[in-house]
């Protein structure tokens, strides 16, 4: 007969080895197990002289807290079918993503900054309204699909990075508390126009949106939506976008894609895990700031969580700490904002790959 130390558990993290108690005698260690057996509480009782303090209605298995002497008898005797270990069991724990630890967002959550009353607005395909990790405010669709929920993903990973609860439950996003909002401006196919994009910019700036994040753009400019940032910015909006995810150019030309590449906006591109540029990271002299966009946990559809890689992961890390500079400070304009983030940036290298740098939101703080 063997002592059983393991149990199949569903849903469940194994958290710790056994607590022991001590019996009347100091020096015993005893601790809790489960008696597998057909015969009765009062037979166990009587036959091994044992205390048994539960007998479960549904199946054959007493709970016993026992000596280690007590447990290697009954393991010898063939009336036990088992003895097996009482373990301590949790709940499956918040994940805090490398990228978040990376660039010292607990540290800022605890000292009270967690983007509270800060509205931001994802504009991308949706976001998933009932996700259990996610806080959803409202929206609005400009695109055929009439909800602004998600049906392919990106937005709502992206909005997950951004706002993901800290609710010991799935991960936690850079500025959690914030007011979230999803702005379907593509389709669950991943496209869009720029009619859409144009619309989900205007109506963020009628709904009085704090932060856009627009991870999002084209290789080619346009004089619309170019206008739409414009407003945006003399609204108030701070506009943050993914920089692209064209790489380096055989002609040191750039490759930042628009919305990024205009001057009002923030251009974030993508590093991994060694602030190396990641190699689908799109370069020039647009560039502002770098933020961990290489293999990124979010949430995903139907309350999941997935891993994903590219700029459209690295700005929404940008938008979530401009909307915690603006709970600091929500007199701050989108020029002070984008000042501040930039200014404090750390330098990895050449701008032109790299912008100012990463993002260090710690020295944002002291501004």
């Amino acid at each position: 007969m063997k002592i059983l130390h393991t149990g199949v558990m569903i849903g469940v993290t194994i958290a710790g080895s056994l607590v022991c108690i001590n019996d009347t005698k100091a020096s015993e260690q005893r601790a809790d197990y489960f008696i597998g057996t057909e015969h009765s509480e009062e037979w166990v009782e009587e036959t091994f002289n044992i205390e048994i303090s539960h007998e479960y209605e549904s199946m054959n298995v007493l709970y016993a807290t026992l000596s280690e002497e007590e447990v290697q008898t009954l393991t010898t005797e063939s009336a036990i079918e088992y003895v097996e270990a009482d373990q301590e069991v949790t709940v499956e724990q918040q994940t805090v993503p490398w990228s978040i630890e990376h660039v010292g967002a607990p540290t800022i959550h605890q000292t009270g900054f967690t983007g509270a009353g800060v509205d931001v607005a994802v504009l991308d395909t949706g976001v998933e309204v009932n996700h259990p990790d996610l806080n959803v405010i409202d929206g609005a669709s400009f695109v055929h699909e009439d909800s602004h929920t998600d049906y392919n993903g990106h937005g709502t990973h992206v909005a997950g990075t951004i706002a993901a609860l800290d609710n010991d439950y799935g991960v936690v996003g850079i500025a959690p508390d914030v007011n979230l909002y999803g702005v379907k401006v593509l389709t669950s196919n991943g496209g869009g126009s720029m009619h859409s994009i144009v619309q989900g910019i205007d109506w963020s700036v009628e709904q009085g949106m704090d932060v856009i994040n627009l991870s999002l753009g084209s290789s080619m400019g346009s004089l619309v939506l170019e206008q739409a940032i414009t407003s945006a910015e003399t609204a108030g909006v701070v506009v943050v976008a993914a920089a692209g995810n064209a790489g380096a150019s055989y002609g040191n030309e750039s490759t930042v894609g628009y919305p990024a590449a205009y001057d009002s906006v923030l251009a974030v591109g993508a590093t991994d895990q060694q602030d190396a540029r990641a190699h689908f990271s799109s370069v020039g002299y647009e560039l502002d700031v770098m933020a961990p966009g290489d293999g990124i946990y979010s949430t995903d559809l139907n309350g999941g969580y997935q891993t994903l890689s590219g700029t459209s992961m690295a700005s929404p890390q940008v938008a979530g700490f401009a909307a915690l500079l603006l709970q600091q400070n929500p007199e701050r304009s989108p020029e002070e904002i984008r000042a501040i983030i930039k200014d404090t940036a750390n330098p990895l290298g050449d701008s032109f790959e790299f912008g100012n740098g990463m993002i260090n939101p710690s020295s944002s703080f002291q501004q």
